[in-house]
């Protein structure tokens, strides 16, 4: 028998049991369509979640004086003098001084510790932000060092049931349990950066963000008395990141006449560590998902080797009219590669709309992977030959007068 005779009597065996044929296929449709869809929606929901935290660090460094070593002189923090002559060299799209102070929030009767930022305009380019509801602050009010505030939207929601009633109202703040908290009006409300990771969490814990100008900032807690821990560079060109930071290791290294006493580090290495996790999770569930692959893979070993007892005289017949063993395992093979075949393509078809339909409501855009797609099309056509092989070799064995015999 040649190839096309062959294949066309699978077709025919197929055709001859539907039901079987399809309930056959169901097991390799649902674990291709689960691979698809947990792997889709994986993929998505890693991007949502890690995909600002990257943009917000993508080319961006930072400088911070390592206090512990033996050189360290206070005299050489960094100054507001050091961020002008950075500035005066034009190497750099923007610099800012990188300023984040623990404080205490007063909310009714009771104090809460929150991180504080004092910005400044370069640093409203460099850490981006979405204002939703008012504005940022005005070029004056970095000037004089204005009591105004700005905050993100989770935080003005759990403080003051909703953003449009946070705008407007005050804050009040303190060094210390002790001190005199000082009240800052607030003037704009942004997107919290880290809401998408904050809704896979379950939202128990909202890290809070705040912002004051650098200059209301250095009026309030002294900020005279010393010069800044860091500072945060963002580069002209993003791909010549490592240059550039050598380069600012190199300048401050040149004023201050002392080596190894900075540390620069890129921004994105926690977005990166925190995608790797993500990464490992994603791929951990989609292996899950795979296991009802092997499941179904059973299945169809299972559905051929009944297929062969029923068949058992039909083997017989073949044989004794010139079929050889080599025909019937062919046949058997085949048989059991289109089915999977097919469920497979069904799968990938069935999983892009799960992955589609179940993205809408979830809020996430599904990521679809033509490696992936490729790949679980691969893996079904390989089961039907792995698991195919052991019904199509009995069938294959069989002895032609044995097989007549059978009733």
């Amino acid at each position: 028998m040649n190839f096309l005779e062959t294949l066309k009597g699978a077709i025919q065996n197929l055709k001859g049991n539907k039901v079987r044929s399809f309930l056959t296929m169901l097991g390799i449709i649902i674990g291709i369509s689960s691979v698809i869809t947990m792997s889709a929606i994986g993929k998505g929901g890693q991007q949502n979640i890690t995909g600002d935290l990257k943009e917000g660090g993508y080319g961006k460094f930072t400088v911070s004086v390592d206090k512990n070593d033996e050189e360290f002189r206070w005299k050489y923090l960094l100054e507001p003098e050091i961020i002008d002559i950075l500035k005066e060299k034009k190497i750099f799209k923007n610099i800012s001084a990188n300023v984040t102070k623990r404080v205490f929030m007063r909310i009714g009767k009771r104090m809460e510790m929150i991180n504080l930022v004092a910005t400044t305009p370069e640093y409203e380019q460099i850490d981006k932000v979405n204002y939703i509801l008012g504005r940022g602050f005005l070029p004056f009010e970095y000037k004089n060092g204005e009591k105004n505030l700005v905050m993100d939207n989770l935080t003005a929601t759990s403080l003051f049931g909703s953003p449009e009633n946070a705008l407007g109202n005050t804050l009040s703040f303190a060094m210390d349990r002790k001190s005199a908290p000082i009240t800052y009006k607030i003037t704009g409300i942004f997107q919290n950066p880290l809401e998408e990771l904050i809704k896979v969490m379950g939202g128990r814990r909202i890290p809070r963000f705040f912002r004051v100008p650098l200059n209301t900032y250095g009026k309030v807690y002294d900020l005279s008395t010393g010069g800044y821990n860091s500072i945060i560079i963002e580069s002209n060109n993003p791909e010549n990141l490592a240059g550039d930071m050598k380069m600012a290791n190199e300048v401050l290294e040149e004023l201050t006449g002392v080596s190894g006493l900075y540390q620069v580090e890129t921004m994105s290495n926690a977005a990166a560590s925190f995608d790797n996790i993500l990464s490992t999770l994603n791929l951990f569930i989609t292996f899950v998902a795979g296991i009802s692959l092997f499941v179904g893979g059973i299945g169809v070993m299972n559905i051929m080797l009944v297929s062969v007892i029923e068949r058992t005289k039909e083997i017989g017949i073949r044989k004794a009219i010139g079929a050889t063993n080599k025909d019937i395992l062919i046949q058997f093979l085949m048989e059991s590669v289109i089915l999977t075949g097919i469920g497979g393509v069904v799968g990938v078809i069935l999983g892009i709309v799960l992955a589609l339909i179940i993205g809408h409501f979830v809020a996430i855009s599904p990521v679809f992977s033509l490696l992936s797609i490729g790949l679980s099309l691969g893996v079904s056509t390989f089961i039907g030959v792995i698991f195919g092989v052991t019904p199509a070799k009995k069938a294959s064995k069989l002895n032609p007068i044995d097989a007549l015999r059978a009733e």
